[in-house]
């Protein structure tokens, strides 16, 4: 997960990544997913997301992004968060892959 933003940010740039690899070397899987949680700290702290994805509610947006065939999803855009000084952003990738029955799934958060 890679952010671009800075504690307290006015608007700061996202990017989260779900792959899969076997012994070092991508792996291709028959399905695979990821989905970007963002929230915007903070007293009455509202959220608008480039792309819009998903309103889960006033602070929190989610953009998902699944592939078939391969062995990655990344998902990025453009957080901007307003109603509150001192606004931080968390983001939040919950990741999952499928391939010949098997099941596989990941989560990571990380604070700006």
């Amino acid at each position: 997960m890679r952010r671009q933003c800075t504690a307290y940010a006015d608007k700061c740039s996202f990017k989260t990544s779900t792959k899969t690899m076997r012994g070092g070397s991508r792996y291709r899987v028959s399905k695979i997913s990821n989905t970007a949680t963002v929230k915007a700290n903070g007293w009455q702290a509202t959220l608008a997301l480039s792309p819009s994805g998903t309103a889960v509610s006033e602070n929190t947006r989610q953009v998902s992004w699944t592939n078939k065939n391969t062995w990655i999803a990344d998902v990025s855009g453009i957080a901007d968060p307003g109603g509150s000084l001192n606004t931080s952003i968390t983001t939040c990738s919950d990741g999952g892959a499928f391939d010949s029955g098997v099941k596989a799934f990941a989560s990571a958060c990380a604070n700006d």
